[in-house]
């Protein structure tokens, strides 16, 4: 931030109020020049710090501490858990949730979208709805995605999908589905999860050839299941 608003003053020193406000509108379209310089500041993390940031810069915004501690703790390991603590770029409020600047989060995500402009199912992190349900539907899921979290608003149409999209999906750490409705339930689940959450579960049952082996959280709140059992050692799982 405090780079941002060197850029930000050194443009509009000595300018008139009519030219800030007519640059400042600017900036709303375009971030271009604060962006190149804020990445400095991604460049000189640790590769780990990295993941951590880009993690929740994408999808963990606005959530509580421990439920992103325990979220990083499961996709990456407990080492993990308390990395957001050091780095510079992300803030927990008065109210104990993660934070940061809208100019840093969005860095972070045009970050991940540079990894495959114009296929999302290449990059590492899927947050942006139409992103996710594109990817589903028309099956382009790949081994690059590492996390999806799927939040469609209330007014979007049903995900038209044939239930075995994420057999691609074979590194998938990270599932968390917040709200969507599906023609089906999911016929295949990858064993590299470690997280599942899914509120409003479309199925009756788990996919019989899915393994948990890896599986630290689950959280299948307002699901369809009728018999629910999985083997391994889940710190949470909340079955509503």
């Amino acid at each position: 931030l405090p780079l941002a608003l060197e850029v930000v003053g050194s443009n509009l020193f000595s300018k008139r109020i009519e030219e800030w406000k007519s640059t400042l509108d600017q900036y709303k379209k375009t971030n271009k020049v604060i962006q190149k310089i804020l990445k400095v500041s991604f460049d000189g993390l640790e590769e780990d710090e990295k993941r951590v940031f880009l993690d929740i810069s994408c999808c963990f915004k606005g959530h509580t501490v421990k439920e992103v501690e325990d979220i990083l703790s499961a996709h990456h390991g407990e080492y993990m858990k308390y990395a957001m603590r050091v780095l510079v770029l992300i803030k927990i409020d008065s109210t104990n949730c993660v934070t940061l600047h809208d100019l840093i989060e969005n860095m972070g995500k045009v970050i991940v979208r540079q990894e495959s402009p114009e296929e999302p199912g290449k990059r590492s992190r899927l947050w942006f709805h139409k992103d996710a349900v594109e990817v589903l539907e028309a099956n382009l899921g790949t081994s690059q995605i590492e996390i999806m979290y799927l939040d469609i608003p209330l007014y979007e149409e049903v995900v038209e999908w044939k239930g075995d999209e994420f057999k691609k999906m074979e590194n998938l750490k990270t599932l968390i589905i917040k709200n969507g409705l599906f023609s089906k339930g999911p016929e295949h689940l990858p064993n590299s999860l470690r997280v599942l959450e899914w509120s409003g579960y479309p199925s009756q049952h788990i996919p019989s050839d899915f393994c948990p082996r890896k599986l630290s959280i689950c959280k299948l709140p307002a699901s369809c299941l009728t018999l629910f059992e999985l083997h391994g050692s889940l710190k949470a799982c909340v079955v509503i």
